[in-house]
């Protein structure tokens, strides 16, 4: 072996004491220095979280008892799974890194089951939970097809929304504004309509980037979804609701009348029908509640 490779090593032995020791809380130097031996990998999106009272704080936000079953998306090396230890339900961390994974493997960590897999490719019915709760600092760049692959879309739910009790993801701070926006914000978009189609979501807090080794060039935001038992909103045809939230922000800068044209209604019979529901045909998409695009899908359905 190496003198590298054996320092290396040794030093991991180390940090593993020190950094990812179930019995002792770690500090934000031993977490930031387990963090920088660790190699990461950008093409994964791997920024550790290494502020402890951060991690603390994401962990109770899942408000989690012995009885709770828990799926962390992308553990890493754990930080935040030793968070979530102690309250002793049963934790099931996906990472697709091997080198994670292992290390991982090799903690104390009670109720903790760590799979090697992509969580895109994760059955969740495989779970045997009658509810399950959610967690992870995901990589940024899949961000948008975790939520969908947890939720599904709008008028096709996943096959186990019904079984997740709450969401609580570290994402970047300018898609936890998508999340949480409403009408007339700019960051107002077909996620943020998706996510409110399926749950409550709020914004818990802002975390600077230099709470994560290596520093991402965002900041990041935690952000809790809730799903509701049901959608929101009273619609006949959700599969329409969706190809008309799609069409409205397909070109979100072109009028609601025009991006509405693939329902080969005539433009003045789509005025009218937006006119008849108080909507200014001449409105964006970005400023329609989804209670008015449910309110634009039944109308077009009663013309069927």
């Amino acid at each position: 072996m190496v003198p590298a490779l054996l320092l290396r090593n040794a030093i991991r032995s180390q940090w593993r004491f020190l950094a990812i020791s179930a019995t002792e809380t770690p500090t934000k130097a031993q977490l930031t220095k387990a963090a920088r031996v660790f190699h990461t990998k950008k093409r994964l999106g791997q920024n550790f979280l290494v502020d402890p009272e951060v991690l603390s704080r994401i962990a109770g936000a899942l408000d989690l008892n012995e009885s709770d079953c828990v799926i962390e998306i992308g553990p890493g090396l754990g930080f935040l799974t030793r968070f979530l230890s102690p309250y002793g339900c049963r934790i099931l961390a996906i990472d697709l890194d091997r080198e994670c994974v292992e290390e991982l493997q090799k903690s104390n960590y009670k109720g903790v089951e760590v799979f090697h897999q992509d969580f895109l490719q994760f059955d969740l019915n495989s779970i045997e939970c009658q509810s399950l709760k959610v967690i992870g600092n995901v990589p940024y760049q899949i961000t948008t097809p975790i939520v969908a692959r947890l939720f599904g879309e709008i008028g096709a739910p996943s096959p186990w929304l019904s079984k997740i009790d709450s969401v609580v993801m570290t994402v970047q701070k300018e898609v936890a504004e998508r999340f949480v926006a409403n009408p007339n914000n700019k960051e107002y978009s077909q996620i943020t309509l998706l996510i409110k189609y399926f749950a409550h979501a709020e914004l818990l807090e802002v975390i600077p980037a230099d709470s994560f080794v290596p520093e991402p060039n965002v900041t990041s935001a935690v952000v809790r979804m809730t799903p509701y038992e049901k959608p929101p909103v009273d619609c006949a045809d959700h599969k329409l609701l969706r190809q008309i939230i799609r069409a409205g922000f397909k070109q979100r800068r072109k009028m609601l009348r025009n991006n509405l044209s693939f329902l080969n209604l005539p433009p003045d019979e789509i005025g009218k029908l937006l006119a008849s529901l108080k909507i200014d045909p001449l409105v964006r998409a970005e400023r329609l509640s989804l209670d008015q695009f449910a309110k634009i899908a039944n109308a077009v359905t009663a013309l069927k």
